[in-house]
């Protein structure tokens, strides 16, 4: 097997069925912090380049499919680690996403028990 190493997650999303009761939760009854939002999704600071995001169920995006909770992997090279998960039969669920223009690249992945995953590449 290849060299992989994950980081400390982070970020945290939790994809949800209403989105604006949750997000009413997290920043009105939590007191989390809001940071940016948009069709679909809420972001909370939680410190230290950390967020925690509210994403809004989405049927036809197999990683926003299912409501549940969700943590992602910093990697030094997402397109080294990708190709070292696959290697070690770990099921891709969407391609490299992002860019320049996001700051970061991503693409989830499933752990044995379908669980979903993500890593994280920051520009």
């Amino acid at each position: 097997m290849g060299k992989l190493e994950l980081g400390w997650p982070v970020w945290v999303g939790l994809v949800v069925e209403d989105l604006e009761r949750q997000r009413a939760f997290y920043r009105g009854v939590l007191g989390l912090r809001e940071l940016e939002a948009g069709n679909g999704w809420v972001w909370f600071e939680m410190g230290e380049g950390r967020l925690f995001e509210l994403l809004a169920q989405e049927p036809s995006l197999p990683q926003y499919a299912q409501t549940g909770f969700t943590v992602a992997f910093e990697v030094e090279d997402i397109r080294a680690a990708t190709s070292e998960l696959e290697s070690r039969g770990v099921s891709r669920v969407t391609e490299i996403e992002g860019g320049p223009e996001s700051t970061q690249y991503w693409c989830y992945f499933r752990d044995g028990e379908g669980n979903l995953f993500e890593i994280v590449e920051k520009l």
